[in-house]
């Protein structure tokens, strides 16, 4: 049976919005979503979009915790990231309380910043709280040390890889992969003409693997799109989930070398979806997948956070 609620989770993304209300197990008592992300709004429109969807819940009086961009520049309130390597557990200990008009305390999770594999500055907001519950998840598993080396792969917009080590977040670094196929599969001439669809073929995406791993490197791969769909060698209905392929694949190999990844596991957090393909590609370099869904990830990793105040 479901608890009292202990607090209000909330994910502010750049285009979407969710909160969630919480019992003390982490079971998720009610949840709404709005399109109110943080792009569309302006500085002084963060607080009153808050109150007005959490308005039924604030009779319970417990805290609200936010991870996301809600804490960037841009967002209701910068937040200072964390410096890596950093204890994942130390998240809950440099919360930002915000000074508002709501009933109750306002929280937002900080963010990390370290130095990623090719040596250039990286960030992330609202990942760490799911790498948080990704930890607290395998640490109540009995046939899991979460002391040894925990890689991950959190694939979206800006997909990250890194590992966790004794907790602590050791190092991760960023790909632009989703946002470069949002972009291409838009606004490029790689896809003129073409209506994108919501369907999936992974025979299709499969071919777009196969070329990443042809000679020319990932600029000469992307032409291919194109010039496969002119020569009639591809249809029009193929060129996404090729594209797909192509960009993932790169994505993927590039950063298994990095990371070493062969023959060790490594855990996929995402939607099941993006998640599907990232475990097709890499299932072909020889390391074991383990599939999380990123919503209860961050779930676990907030209520972690709210259980440590």
């Amino acid at each position: 049976m479901s608890g009292s609620p202990m607090f209000i989770a909330v994910d502010w993304g750049t285009s979407n919005l969710r909160v969630f209300l919480i019992d003390r197990l982490g079971t998720i008592l009610d949840q709404k979503q709005s399109d109110q992300g943080m792009l569309g709004l302006a500085p002084e429109a963060f607080e009153s979009t808050l109150a007005d969807i959490v308005a039924p819940w604030l009779e319970h009086n417990v805290p609200i915790y936010m991870a996301g961009m809600v804490g960037s520049k841009g967002g209701w309130q910068e937040v200072p990231y964390l410096q890596c390597p950093h204890l994942l557990t130390e998240l809950s200990a440099n919360l930002v309380q915000l000074e508002t008009t709501l009933p109750v305390d306002v929280y937002i999770v900080p963010g990390a910043q370290g130095i990623g594999v090719g040596q250039q500055a990286d960030v992330m907001r609202g990942e760490e709280t799911q790498l948080l519950g990704l930890w607290k998840k395998l640490s109540m598993d009995a046939s899991v040390d979460s002391n040894k080396e925990i890689f991950f792969c959190m694939p979206g917009t800006h997909c990250k890889w890194g590992r966790i080590e004794k907790g602590e977040l050791k190092q991760f670094s960023t790909t632009f992969s989703g946002e470069l196929y949002a972009k291409l599969s838009q606004e490029s001439s790689l896809v003129k003409g073409i209506s994108s669809s919501d369907s999936f073929d992974p025979e299709v995406f499969q071919k777009g693997l196969d070329t990443s791993k042809k000679e020319g490197g990932l600029l000469h791969h992307l032409f291919s799109v194109r010039s496969r769909q002119v020569t009639g060698e591809m249809s029009d209905a193929a060129v996404f989930d090729y594209l797909s392929g192509i960009i993932v694949g790169n994505d993927v190999s590039e950063m298994s070398e990095c990371l070493h990844l062969k023959g060790k596991r490594l855990y996929v957090i995402g939607s099941s979806l993006l998640a599907q393909r990232y475990r097709m590609a890499l299932s072909e370099s020889d390391t074991f997948v383990v599939q999380v869904d990123a919503s209860e990830a961050s779930i676990l990793g907030l209520t972690t956070i709210a259980d440590a105040q």
